[in-house]
Protein backbone atom coordinates (compact mmCIF):
# COMPACT_ATOMS: atom_id res chain seq x y z
CA UNK A 1 0.00 0.00 0.00
CA UNK A 2 2.76 2.40 0.99
CA UNK A 3 4.78 1.56 -2.10
CA UNK A 4 1.77 2.01 -4.35
CA UNK A 5 0.99 5.36 -2.70
CA UNK A 6 4.49 6.63 -3.45
CA UNK A 7 4.16 5.44 -7.06
CA UNK A 8 0.81 7.20 -7.32
CA UNK A 9 2.31 10.41 -5.92
CA UNK A 10 5.12 10.32 -8.48
CA UNK A 11 2.58 9.73 -11.23
CA UNK A 12 0.49 12.63 -9.89
CA UNK A 13 3.52 14.91 -10.18
CA UNK A 14 4.16 13.81 -13.75
CA UNK A 15 0.48 14.30 -14.67
CA UNK A 16 0.38 17.70 -12.97
CA UNK A 17 -2.30 16.44 -10.58
CA UNK A 18 -0.14 17.44 -7.64
CA UNK A 19 -0.42 21.21 -7.36
CA UNK A 20 0.74 23.92 -4.99
CA UNK A 21 -1.77 26.39 -3.60
CA UNK A 22 -0.78 29.55 -1.74
CA UNK A 23 -2.50 31.06 1.28
CA UNK A 24 -1.53 34.74 1.50
CA UNK A 25 -0.27 36.27 4.73
CA UNK A 26 -1.40 39.87 5.03
CA UNK A 27 0.28 42.69 6.86
CA UNK A 28 -2.01 43.08 9.86
CA UNK A 29 -1.96 46.90 9.76
CA UNK A 30 -1.83 47.71 6.02
CA UNK A 31 -3.80 44.83 4.52
CA UNK A 32 -1.11 44.11 1.92
CA UNK A 33 0.25 40.65 1.11
CA UNK A 34 3.59 40.22 2.85
CA UNK A 35 4.09 36.48 2.41
CA UNK A 36 2.37 33.15 1.85
CA UNK A 37 2.35 29.54 2.91
CA UNK A 38 2.73 26.94 0.16
CA UNK A 39 0.25 24.07 0.52
CA UNK A 40 0.09 20.90 -1.56
CA UNK A 41 -3.14 19.72 -3.21
CA UNK A 42 -3.79 16.48 -5.13
CA UNK A 43 -6.41 17.23 -7.77
CA UNK A 44 -7.33 14.28 -9.99
CA UNK A 45 -8.36 14.55 -13.63
CA UNK A 46 -12.05 14.22 -12.75
CA UNK A 47 -11.75 17.15 -10.33
CA UNK A 48 -11.69 15.04 -7.16
CA UNK A 49 -9.51 16.69 -4.51
CA UNK A 50 -7.56 14.47 -2.16
CA UNK A 51 -6.67 16.58 0.89
CA UNK A 52 -3.08 16.34 2.17
CA UNK A 53 -4.35 14.83 5.41
CA UNK A 54 -5.17 11.66 3.47
CA UNK A 55 -1.72 11.06 2.01
CA UNK A 56 0.95 13.14 3.81
CA UNK A 57 0.74 11.19 7.13
CA UNK A 58 1.20 7.90 5.25
CA UNK A 59 4.23 9.28 3.43
CA UNK A 60 5.65 10.52 6.73
CA UNK A 61 5.13 7.10 8.28
CA UNK A 62 7.26 5.43 5.62
CA UNK A 63 9.71 8.37 5.53
CA UNK A 64 8.91 9.29 1.93
CA UNK A 65 7.37 12.72 2.44
CA UNK A 66 10.55 14.48 1.31
CA UNK A 67 9.67 13.92 -2.35
CA UNK A 68 6.55 16.05 -1.87
CA UNK A 69 8.39 18.68 0.19
CA UNK A 70 11.01 19.19 -2.50
CA UNK A 71 8.30 19.34 -5.15
CA UNK A 72 6.53 22.08 -3.19
CA UNK A 73 9.64 24.16 -2.58
CA UNK A 74 10.62 23.98 -6.26
CA UNK A 75 7.15 25.16 -7.25
CA UNK A 76 7.49 27.96 -4.70
CA UNK A 77 10.81 28.99 -6.29
CA UNK A 78 9.10 29.12 -9.70
CA UNK A 79 6.37 31.33 -8.24
CA UNK A 80 8.86 33.69 -6.63
CA UNK A 81 10.69 33.93 -9.97
CA UNK A 82 7.43 34.71 -11.78
CA UNK A 83 6.65 37.52 -9.32
CA UNK A 84 9.93 39.29 -10.05
CA UNK A 85 10.25 42.53 -8.09
CA UNK A 86 6.82 41.88 -6.54
CA UNK A 87 8.08 38.71 -4.86
CA UNK A 88 7.11 37.95 -1.26
CA UNK A 89 8.40 35.30 1.11
CA UNK A 90 6.85 31.88 0.53
CA UNK A 91 7.15 29.42 3.39
CA UNK A 92 7.26 25.66 2.88
CA UNK A 93 6.64 22.93 5.45
CA UNK A 94 9.49 20.44 5.84
CA UNK A 95 9.07 17.22 7.82
CA UNK A 96 11.50 16.02 10.46
CA UNK A 97 13.09 13.43 8.18
CA UNK A 98 14.97 16.31 6.52
CA UNK A 99 16.88 16.85 9.77
CA UNK A 100 18.77 13.66 8.95
CA UNK A 101 19.77 14.96 5.53
CA UNK A 102 23.24 16.47 5.88
CA UNK A 103 22.92 17.94 2.39
CA UNK A 104 19.60 19.70 3.08
CA UNK A 105 21.02 23.25 2.95
CA UNK A 106 23.08 22.46 -0.16
CA UNK A 107 19.96 21.17 -1.93
CA UNK A 108 18.01 24.27 -0.94
CA UNK A 109 20.86 26.53 -2.06
CA UNK A 110 21.00 24.72 -5.39
CA UNK A 111 17.32 25.40 -6.04
CA UNK A 112 17.73 29.06 -5.13
CA UNK A 113 20.66 29.34 -7.52
CA UNK A 114 18.85 27.44 -10.29
CA UNK A 115 15.93 29.88 -10.27
CA UNK A 116 18.13 32.91 -9.53
CA UNK A 117 16.04 34.18 -6.63
CA UNK A 118 16.92 35.63 -3.22
CA UNK A 119 17.07 33.41 -0.13
CA UNK A 120 14.90 35.90 1.71
CA UNK A 121 11.94 34.83 -0.44
CA UNK A 122 11.94 31.19 0.67
CA UNK A 123 11.14 30.24 4.26
CA UNK A 124 11.27 26.92 6.10
CA UNK A 125 8.43 25.91 8.42
CA UNK A 126 8.80 23.24 11.09
CA UNK A 127 6.39 21.95 13.72
CA UNK A 128 6.75 20.82 17.31
CA UNK A 129 6.39 17.19 16.27
CA UNK A 130 9.68 17.56 14.38
CA UNK A 131 11.38 18.35 17.68
CA UNK A 132 10.08 15.21 19.34
CA UNK A 133 12.11 12.98 17.04
CA UNK A 134 15.66 13.94 17.95
CA UNK A 135 16.12 17.20 19.80
CA UNK A 136 19.82 17.76 19.12
CA UNK A 137 19.51 16.72 15.50
CA UNK A 138 16.63 19.11 14.82
CA UNK A 139 18.36 22.02 16.60
CA UNK A 140 21.48 21.47 14.47
CA UNK A 141 19.34 21.28 11.33
CA UNK A 142 17.45 24.50 12.08
CA UNK A 143 20.67 26.30 13.08
CA UNK A 144 22.27 25.38 9.76
CA UNK A 145 19.21 26.61 7.84
CA UNK A 146 19.17 29.94 9.65
CA UNK A 147 22.92 30.46 9.34
CA UNK A 148 22.59 29.81 5.60
CA UNK A 149 20.32 32.86 5.37
CA UNK A 150 16.82 31.37 5.35
CA UNK A 151 13.91 32.36 7.58
CA UNK A 152 12.70 29.62 9.92
CA UNK A 153 9.10 29.60 11.17
CA UNK A 154 7.65 27.55 14.00
CA UNK A 155 4.28 26.36 12.72
CA UNK A 156 1.14 25.59 14.76
CA UNK A 157 2.44 27.12 18.00
CA UNK A 158 0.03 26.25 20.79
CA UNK A 159 -1.20 22.97 19.36
CA UNK A 160 1.23 20.96 21.51
CA UNK A 161 1.76 20.71 25.26
CA UNK A 162 5.45 21.67 25.33
CA UNK A 163 5.37 24.54 22.85
CA UNK A 164 7.21 27.09 25.01
CA UNK A 165 10.10 24.70 25.58
CA UNK A 166 10.21 24.07 21.85
CA UNK A 167 10.40 27.78 21.03
CA UNK A 168 13.07 28.32 23.66
CA UNK A 169 15.32 25.69 22.11
CA UNK A 170 14.78 26.37 18.40
CA UNK A 171 16.61 29.39 16.84
CA UNK A 172 13.63 30.48 14.74
CA UNK A 173 12.67 33.87 13.27
CA UNK A 174 8.88 33.59 13.09
CA UNK A 175 6.18 32.24 15.40
CA UNK A 176 2.99 31.05 13.67
CA UNK A 177 0.21 31.11 16.26
CA UNK A 178 -2.21 28.23 15.91
CA UNK A 179 -5.88 28.92 15.22
CA UNK A 180 -6.83 27.06 18.41
CA UNK A 181 -6.14 30.31 20.27
CA UNK A 182 -9.03 31.87 18.35
CA UNK A 183 -11.60 29.19 19.17
CA UNK A 184 -13.59 31.48 21.47
CA UNK A 185 -13.56 34.24 18.82
CA UNK A 186 -11.54 36.41 21.25
CA UNK A 187 -14.73 37.08 23.22
CA UNK A 188 -13.84 35.63 26.63
CA UNK A 189 -11.50 37.36 29.05
CA UNK A 190 -9.56 34.14 29.61
CA UNK A 191 -9.08 33.67 25.86
CA UNK A 192 -7.92 37.25 25.35
CA UNK A 193 -5.45 37.11 28.24
CA UNK A 194 -4.02 33.84 26.93
CA UNK A 195 -3.51 35.27 23.45
CA UNK A 196 -2.02 38.48 24.83
CA UNK A 197 0.48 36.36 26.76
CA UNK A 198 1.51 34.53 23.59
CA UNK A 199 2.19 37.81 21.81
CA UNK A 200 4.14 39.15 24.77
CA UNK A 201 6.18 35.95 24.78
CA UNK A 202 6.91 36.32 21.04
CA UNK A 203 7.81 40.01 21.30
CA UNK A 204 10.21 39.38 24.17
CA UNK A 205 11.95 36.73 22.06
CA UNK A 206 12.02 39.14 19.10
CA UNK A 207 10.01 36.76 16.92
CA UNK A 208 7.80 38.00 14.10
CA UNK A 209 4.23 36.71 14.45
CA UNK A 210 1.78 35.17 11.99
CA UNK A 211 -1.72 34.34 13.24
CA UNK A 212 -3.33 31.38 11.49
CA UNK A 213 -7.03 30.68 11.03
CA UNK A 214 -8.33 34.25 11.26
CA UNK A 215 -11.96 34.12 10.12
CA UNK A 216 -13.89 36.95 11.80
CA UNK A 217 -13.63 40.72 12.21
CA UNK A 218 -13.75 40.25 15.99
CA UNK A 219 -10.63 38.12 15.87
CA UNK A 220 -8.85 40.59 13.60
CA UNK A 221 -9.66 43.57 15.81
CA UNK A 222 -8.32 41.93 18.93
CA UNK A 223 -5.25 40.49 17.20
CA UNK A 224 -4.31 43.96 16.00
CA UNK A 225 -4.42 45.31 19.55
CA UNK A 226 -1.81 42.63 20.33
CA UNK A 227 0.51 43.99 17.63
CA UNK A 228 0.46 41.01 15.27
CA UNK A 229 2.71 41.19 12.21
CA UNK A 230 0.80 39.04 9.72
CA UNK A 231 -2.66 37.49 9.39
CA UNK A 232 -3.39 34.22 7.58
CA UNK A 233 -6.96 32.99 7.30
CA UNK A 234 -10.24 32.79 5.43
CA UNK A 235 -11.21 36.32 6.51
CA UNK A 236 -8.82 37.62 3.87
CA UNK A 237 -8.17 34.65 1.60
CA UNK A 238 -8.39 30.88 1.38
CA UNK A 239 -5.50 28.99 -0.27
CA UNK A 240 -5.55 29.83 -3.99
CA UNK A 241 -3.98 28.36 -7.15
CA UNK A 242 -0.71 29.77 -8.44
CA UNK A 243 -2.21 32.00 -11.14
CA UNK A 244 -4.67 33.58 -8.71
CA UNK A 245 -1.86 34.19 -6.23
CA UNK A 246 0.29 35.81 -8.92
CA UNK A 247 -2.58 38.14 -9.82
CA UNK A 248 -3.16 39.07 -6.18
CA UNK A 249 0.50 39.96 -5.66
CA UNK A 250 1.04 41.74 -8.96
CA UNK A 251 -2.08 43.89 -8.59
CA UNK A 252 -1.18 44.77 -4.99
CA UNK A 253 -4.81 45.33 -4.07
CA UNK A 254 -4.96 45.69 -0.26
CA UNK A 255 -7.78 44.24 1.79
CA UNK A 256 -9.58 46.55 4.19
CA UNK A 257 -8.24 46.39 7.72
CA UNK A 258 -10.09 48.12 10.53
CA UNK A 259 -7.22 48.81 12.88
CA UNK A 260 -8.26 49.42 16.47
CA UNK A 261 -6.60 52.26 18.32
CA UNK A 262 -5.42 50.72 21.62
CA UNK A 263 -5.98 54.04 23.42
CA UNK A 264 -9.60 54.28 22.32
CA UNK A 265 -10.78 50.73 23.02
CA UNK A 266 -8.94 50.23 26.33
CA UNK A 267 -7.01 47.25 24.92
CA UNK A 268 -4.60 46.43 27.71
CA UNK A 269 -1.84 44.81 25.67
CA UNK A 270 -1.72 47.58 23.07
CA UNK A 271 -1.48 50.25 25.75
CA UNK A 272 1.20 48.40 27.67
CA UNK A 273 3.14 47.81 24.44
CA UNK A 274 3.08 51.54 23.60
CA UNK A 275 4.10 52.43 27.14
CA UNK A 276 7.04 50.01 27.10
CA UNK A 277 8.25 51.39 23.77
CA UNK A 278 8.09 54.95 25.12
CA UNK A 279 10.05 53.98 28.24
CA UNK A 280 12.65 52.15 26.16
CA UNK A 281 13.10 55.18 23.91
CA UNK A 282 13.63 57.53 26.84
CA UNK A 283 16.03 55.54 29.04
CA UNK A 284 19.33 54.04 27.82
CA UNK A 285 19.77 52.04 31.02
CA UNK A 286 16.97 50.21 32.87
CA UNK A 287 17.81 47.97 35.82
CA UNK A 288 15.67 45.67 37.98
CA UNK A 289 16.92 45.50 41.56
CA UNK A 290 16.05 43.25 44.50
CA UNK A 291 17.41 45.18 47.47
CA UNK A 292 16.52 42.41 49.91
CA UNK A 293 18.51 39.85 47.93
CA UNK A 294 21.29 42.33 47.01
CA UNK A 295 20.96 41.59 43.29
CA UNK A 296 20.26 43.34 40.00
CA UNK A 297 19.50 42.50 36.40
CA UNK A 298 19.81 44.89 33.44
CA UNK A 299 16.63 45.03 31.36
CA UNK A 300 17.99 47.45 28.76
CA UNK A 301 21.54 48.69 28.27
CA UNK A 302 22.97 51.30 25.96
CA UNK A 303 26.54 52.45 26.54
CA UNK A 304 25.72 56.10 27.22
CA UNK A 305 28.95 57.07 29.06
CA UNK A 306 31.30 54.42 27.69
CA UNK A 307 31.35 52.32 30.88
CA UNK A 308 31.09 48.56 30.92
CA UNK A 309 28.27 47.39 33.20
CA UNK A 310 27.80 43.64 33.78
CA UNK A 311 24.39 42.28 32.82
CA UNK A 312 23.76 40.97 36.32
CA UNK A 313 25.43 40.96 39.73
CA UNK A 314 25.09 42.18 43.30
CA UNK A 315 23.54 45.57 43.93
CA UNK A 316 26.52 46.57 46.10
CA UNK A 317 28.92 45.97 43.21
CA UNK A 318 26.69 47.95 40.86
CA UNK A 319 26.52 50.78 43.39
CA UNK A 320 30.32 50.90 43.62
CA UNK A 321 30.53 51.02 39.83
CA UNK A 322 28.16 54.03 39.76
CA UNK A 323 30.31 55.67 42.43
CA UNK A 324 33.46 55.14 40.36
CA UNK A 325 31.76 56.56 37.26
CA UNK A 326 30.72 59.75 39.11
CA UNK A 327 32.72 62.84 40.06
CA UNK A 328 33.93 62.78 43.68
CA UNK A 329 31.94 65.85 44.69
CA UNK A 330 28.76 63.78 44.23
CA UNK A 331 29.87 60.73 46.22
CA UNK A 332 28.23 61.81 49.50
CA UNK A 333 24.93 62.54 47.76
CA UNK A 334 25.04 59.19 45.99
CA UNK A 335 25.76 57.38 49.27
CA UNK A 336 22.88 59.13 51.08
CA UNK A 337 20.50 58.37 48.25
CA UNK A 338 21.54 55.06 46.74
CA UNK A 339 23.49 52.90 49.13
CA UNK A 340 21.51 49.76 49.74
CA UNK A 341 21.15 50.57 53.44
CA UNK A 342 19.80 54.07 52.78
CA UNK A 343 17.45 52.90 50.02
CA UNK A 344 15.92 50.38 52.42
CA UNK A 345 15.49 53.14 55.00
CA UNK A 346 13.80 55.35 52.39
CA UNK A 347 11.42 52.51 51.58
CA UNK A 348 10.61 52.05 55.28
CA UNK A 349 9.84 55.79 55.52
CA UNK A 350 7.23 55.31 52.82
CA UNK A 351 9.08 57.09 50.01
CA UNK A 352 8.12 55.99 46.51
CA UNK A 353 11.22 57.14 44.65
CA UNK A 354 14.76 58.46 45.04
CA UNK A 355 16.17 60.76 42.34
CA UNK A 356 19.49 62.57 41.98
CA UNK A 357 21.35 64.32 39.17
CA UNK A 358 25.12 63.85 39.20
CA UNK A 359 28.08 64.27 36.90
CA UNK A 360 29.60 61.11 35.51
CA UNK A 361 32.78 60.84 33.47
CA UNK A 362 32.57 59.38 29.99
CA UNK A 363 35.26 57.38 28.16
CA UNK A 364 36.88 60.60 26.89
CA UNK A 365 37.14 62.11 30.37
CA UNK A 366 34.31 64.58 29.88
CA UNK A 367 31.68 65.27 32.52
CA UNK A 368 28.17 64.14 31.59
CA UNK A 369 25.08 65.14 33.59
CA UNK A 370 23.17 61.99 34.46
CA UNK A 371 19.86 61.46 36.23
CA UNK A 372 19.73 58.46 38.58
CA UNK A 373 16.13 57.47 39.30
CA UNK A 374 15.03 54.65 41.59
CA UNK A 375 11.34 53.72 41.91
CA UNK A 376 10.22 51.30 44.62
CA UNK A 377 7.98 48.45 43.47
CA UNK A 378 5.76 46.08 45.44
CA UNK A 379 5.67 42.37 44.62
CA UNK A 380 2.52 40.69 45.98
CA UNK A 381 4.29 37.31 45.92
CA UNK A 382 6.78 38.16 48.68
CA UNK A 383 7.99 40.90 51.00
CA UNK A 384 11.27 41.63 49.21
CA UNK A 385 11.98 45.28 48.39
CA UNK A 386 12.27 45.87 44.65
CA UNK A 387 13.49 48.88 42.69
CA UNK A 388 13.32 49.76 39.02
CA UNK A 389 16.32 51.99 38.30
CA UNK A 390 16.58 54.34 35.32
CA UNK A 391 19.73 56.19 34.25
CA UNK A 392 19.86 58.77 31.46
CA UNK A 393 21.70 61.90 30.46
CA UNK A 394 20.03 65.28 31.06
CA UNK A 395 20.58 68.65 29.44
CA UNK A 396 18.34 70.90 31.54
CA UNK A 397 18.50 72.71 34.87
CA UNK A 398 18.02 70.73 38.08
CA UNK A 399 14.96 72.77 39.06
CA UNK A 400 13.19 71.54 35.93
CA UNK A 401 13.45 68.01 37.22
CA UNK A 402 13.84 68.04 40.99
CA UNK A 403 12.37 70.38 43.56
CA UNK A 404 10.30 72.35 41.06
CA UNK A 405 7.34 72.16 43.43
CA UNK A 406 9.28 74.30 45.89
CA UNK A 407 10.33 76.80 43.24
CA UNK A 408 6.76 77.56 42.21
CA UNK A 409 5.16 77.73 45.70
Amino acid sequence: MKGSLLANIVAAMENKELQVYYQPQYNAKKGLIGGAEALVRWIKEDGTIIPPGQFIPQLEECKQVSIVDWFVVEEACKTVKALGDKAVKISVNFGREHAQDKNFVKKLDKLIKTYDIDKEHIGVEITESDFAADKDEVIKWVTDIKEAGYTVSIDDFGSGMSSMGFVKEIPANVLKIDKSFLDDNCETEKGRITLESVFYFAHRLKLATVVEGVETEEQLHFINTCDADYIQGFLFSKPVPKNDFLTMCLEEAPVEVHYDNPFENQAGFGQVRALIEAVYKKFPLIIFVNLSKNSYYIMKKENYVGASIPQTGTYDDGYELVMNMSEKQYHKDIEKAFSRENLLKAYDRGETKVIKIVNQIDASGNAVRVALEDYFMVNPANEDVYVVSFMHTVDFDDSTYIGCEKKYK
